[in-house]
């Protein structure tokens, strides 16, 4: 089963999962490293949700249903998915939004929606159990590098249907070796792998606020790890095969697992879709 198979491939790397609510972060980048990072490359509005007890399944897909079309609308939103988790874990929805750059979110079309929600959002959003939302830019390849095209089944309008998420937090001095290491060798073992659509990766750019529940065990707040990347799977089922054994289990992968200071991986599956403007929806 999907389950079985995504926990066969958890047990074999190095994880260091989040607890299942999630910790308070107010942080963003310093002025200085939001600077440093590059507008022109694609963006991607990343937000983890947890209904809770308080929201019905049927009150979150509602107020999905109202709250991402009006995104839909403003220039530079292109695609956007609502995933639900796969893996039995919270928070156990996500919404990604991809847009031509993160500069649509200092764009007033955008930062205006936090003034006109319904008041059937602010109802939902006041519920929710736990929210966490990011901004990360698209990672491009290095100059040298062919990007590794998405596989030929893979679909822009019907993304997954699995995704497999990881969240990694690398030491400063090692992020080329780490970056090098999923560039050169990684993705490109992945791509042989059965059931595999596409990967992307992306670098923070700004975190926060996140909410959690009341109950929760107060902890100081932290950034997520620096880097994301975002594997779409055909089906879980390949994580068992000898070629994921082969892709996770180089030497250098396993350099790299062993001195990350964070390895967090999620799995998720796809639910409903929407185009931005200009795009034909699915």
């Amino acid at each position: 089963c999907h389950l079985h198979a995504f926990r066969a491939l958890a047990l074999v790397l190095k994880t260091e999962n989040r607890a299942s609510t999630l910790l308070p972060n107010f942080h963003t980048r310093s002025s200085s490293d939001q600077s440093m990072a590059p507008t022109n490359v694609p963006g991607l509005l990343f937000v983890y949700a947890e209904p809770g007890s308080r929201v019905t399944d049927t009150e979150f897909d509602a107020w999905v249903d109202e709250h991402v079309p009006r995104r839909m609308t403003i220039p530079g939103f292109q695609y956007t998915t609502v995933w639900t988790a796969a893996d039995g874990k919270t928070p156990s929805r996500l919404g990604a939004y991809d847009v031509t750059t993160s500069a649509v979110f200092a764009d007033e079309a955008y930062t205006s929606l936090a003034r006109t929600l319904s008041d059937h959002e602010k109802d939902v959003m006041s519920r929710l159990a736990a929210s966490d939302r990011r901004i990360y830019d698209a990672l491009p390849s290095p100059i040298d590098a062919e990007p590794l095209p998405p596989a030929p089944a893979h679909d822009v309008h019907a993304p997954g249907p699995f995704l497999l998420i990881l969240e990694i937090q690398v030491p400063a001095e090692l992020e080329e070796d780490f970056n090098k290491w999923y560039t050169e060798e990684h993705i490109p073992l992945l791509s042989k792998v059965p059931g595999w659509r596409r990967s992307r990766r992306f670098i923070l750019r700004e975190a926060g606020p996140a909410k959690i529940a009341s109950t929760a065990t107060e902890k100081a707040p932290s950034l997520p790890p620096r880097f994301l990347t975002l594997h779409e799977w055909e089906s879980p089922a390949g994580f068992e095969s000898e070629a994921m054994v082969k892709a996770r289990n180089t030497p250098w992968a396993t350099r790299i697992k062993e001195s990350a200071d964070t390895w967090e991986v999620r799995l998720f599956k796809a639910g409903k879709s929407w185009a931005g403007t200009g795009q034909s929806s699915s």
